[in-house]
């Protein structure tokens, strides 16, 4: 089907139906539109699809199909057009994917400009797995940074903090860096065995993937279920635990996998649950919660709702539980948002504090020191906690953590990070690897 084509169905749908799920009024969109029009004045306008943080348009241009990409200020981060290569990057280009994409069939590709820079995006597929892969204009691989708008700080911001440089890791200079694969690219959890394997979970895919450490070469541990939010795995022995976000908890073998996971609810009294960790000390299990507690003792459900409400911008609990108490876990830290941002504005001077949240997504004890780091996607940071105690709170350059959503420790004390990619976009999932400083 040709875009002139989708474009009569496109309009045939409009007119039929007034409206579709991903069409913006002209409202919402004029400030993008004007964007669109100012680049093309007689742009024929195919589709224009919301993204949890953009805003796509794709269209015509005399007949040539171009993609705009708007972060959700209407800002524009990127646009997408064709891009027919010299014989020259081709060369260069085919020998790079000969390495490591052998029997990959070239799909598309296109060029990317920003503000500041521009790319070239290949996209291969080989048994209906699509991989994009990054080249600089002359041919090697391109290595970019997260496109960021209106964060509370930013790479430039933290690499002039004096606070930030007595953190406890450099996340400024990771040990090592490396993207996942493309099943891999909403990587929501992972869990380190042996300080060789990372054990990985995808969001939206009831399987677990293996990344040898040593050569970043992946393997599938087991396919347990279908589809569901899966939002994060340990490893306990010879089992994988993995935590989807209704509490559903499924365990089984990675050793001898027979393709059946015991399943259990656990009965958290939260709605969206997306961190879990075990502790070998205790022999206890922990986890967070993203949103507000949900008040099982308010007697309807408009004292419910209002309860829920008024905690909304103020705590988010971590619960405990073993074997025996999966049905009944313990409350074992409140998170104060309040203190969080209080202790952001004394220590690294920034004053724009109440509008920053905390939304928990993984959590971990450091192997030495026992403290409990949690990580939070949402305004990226990690909080440090010595028992009840608030110690540290040490953010994360949005450039550099697109999504971050999983966290362990080698027995080192080496911090691990996996952060997600865009999930129809540029950005693939990756893993950072932190040295604890001397």
């Amino acid at each position: 089907m040709t875009l002139k084509t989708r474009t009569l169905i496109f309009a045939a749908t409009l007119l039929i139906f007034g409206c579709t799920g991903n069409k913006t009024t002209s409202q919402e969109s004029s400030k993008m539109m004007a964007e669109v029009y100012k680049f093309c004045p007689k742009a024929d306008v195919v589709n224009v699809e919301h993204k949890v943080e953009s805003v796509e348009i794709e269209f015509l241009c005399n007949d040539k199909p171009i993609s705009f990409v708007f972060d959700k200020n209407e800002n524009l981060l990127y646009k997408e057009t064709a891009f027919k290569p010299s014989p020259d990057f081709l060369r260069k280009m085919e020998k790079k994917i000969q390495k490591n994409h052998s029997g990959w069939i070239l799909d598309e590709i296109s060029l990317i400009e920003t503000k500041d820079t521009s790319f070239v995006k290949i996209e291969l597929l080989k048994n209906g797995v699509e991989e994009n892969l990054f080249f600089t204009l002359d041919g090697k691989f391109y290595k970019f940074k997260n496109f960021i708008s209106n964060e509370t700080w930013s790479l430039q911001s933290l690499q002039t903090s004096t606070y930030y440089k007595t953190l406890d890791y450099d996340f400024l200079n990771p040990k090592k860096t490396f993207e996942t694969p493309e099943v891999l690219k909403e990587i929501s959890g992972l869990s380190i065995a042996g300080d060789t394997a990372i054990f990985c979970i995808q969001d939206e895919l009831g399987a677990v993937f293996q990344i040898d450490l040593r050569d970043e070469s992946m393997t599938t541990v087991g396919r347990f279920t279908d589809i569901g939010d899966f939002e994060d795995v340990q490893i306990v022995g010879d089992d994988v635990v993995v935590l989807r976000s209704d509490g559903a908890l499924f365990s089984f073998n990675y050793e001898n996998f027979s393709g059946h996971a015991d399943q259990v609810m656990l009965r958290v009294p939260c709605m969206n649950i997306e961190g879990l960790f075990y502790d070998k000390d205790s022999k206890k299990f922990l986890v967070s919660c993203k949103e507000p507690s949900i008040d099982t003792r308010a007697s309807n459900k408009k004292a419910h709702r209002q309860k829920v409400l008024e905690n909304a911008d103020k705590e988010r609990l971590v619960y405990a539980f073993d074997q025996k108490s999966i049905g009944n876990p313990t409350e074992y830290l409140s998170i104060k948002i309040e203190e969080v941002r209080t202790f952001i504005k004394n220590n690294y001077k920034i004053d724009s504090v109440q509008t920053i949240h905390f939304n928990p997504s993984a959590l971990a004890i450091h192997p030495i020191t026992k403290e409990l780091y949690i990580l939070s996607a949402a305004d990226r940071m990690i909080l440090v906690y010595n028992g009840q105690t608030l110690k540290n709170v040490m953010l994360l350059a949005p450039e550099d953590f697109y999504k971050p959503e999983g966290l362990d420790f080698l027995s080192n004390g080496d911090m691990v990070i996996s952060s997600e990619g865009m999930k129809k976009g540029y950005l693939q999932g990756k893993i950072t690897i932190l040295e604890k400083k001397k």
